[in-house]
């Protein structure tokens, strides 16, 4: 068990994900980034701009942050899973409890901001896969295999992510969500299964 973050530690790392919740919620309340600057931002947490920059580069930086927890939670609830699941159901259950969870929400949110803001696609294009490399290396660990070697991994890593995708696009649509984001996630993962016949 890593010790725990000293009190200091602890104070940045609130005030980093109240910075990024901030320029999350800002792009959201005036329904788009370019309408929010870092004074905003900074404000809204009552630290300087000056603070700000100690954290984040850009204001898209600061709500792409968000997604780390996303992150970081879809990686922990797969490593969770039984040893013995096939690696298919485990993806399916992670990404599952994702959809019905705060953090699809999240991923919504700035999926949406995204479509709307080039400069964030951008960043978000931009950002390194770190959450996506470790995924796939836990698949691999479960699936006993090499994924520079093996098509397995990789497949079913990029299969449940396009699962995942395909419900926050549906999401962000005019009509929104036919049907509640687990159910949906659930219906993808049998659609794979039955080889998207």
């Amino acid at each position: 068990m890593p010790p725990l973050p000293g009190l200091r530690e602890q104070k940045k790392s609130e005030t980093k994900l109240a910075l990024s919740r901030a320029a999350l919620e800002l792009a959201q309340e005036r329904g788009d980034l370019a309408a929010v600057t870092i004074d905003d931002i900074a404000d809204a947490v009552r630290v300087s701009p000056r603070t700000f920059r100690n954290y984040f580069t850009s204001k898209e930086d600061a709500v792409l942050f968000s997604l780390q927890g996303v992150e970081d939670t879809a990686i922990e609830l797969l490593r969770q899973r039984p040893g013995g699941e096939r690696v298919l159901d485990s993806l399916e259950a992670a990404i599952v409890h994702l959809a019905t969870s705060a953090a699809f929400g999240t991923a919504v949110a700035v999926t949406r901001l995204s479509a709307q803001n080039p400069g964030l696609a951008a960043h978000a294009a931009a950002r390194p896969d770190d959450a996506g490399a470790l995924v796939l290396a836990e698949v691999s660990r479960r699936a006993g295999l090499d994924s520079d070697v093996d098509l397995y991994p990789l497949l079913v890593c990029n299969a449940a992510y396009a699962v995942l995708r395909t419900v926050i696009q549906l999401a962000i649509t005019k009509t929104g969500l036919p049907g509640e984001p687990g159910e949906l996630v659930a219906q993808g993962f049998q659609k794979l299964r039955d080889g998207l016949a």
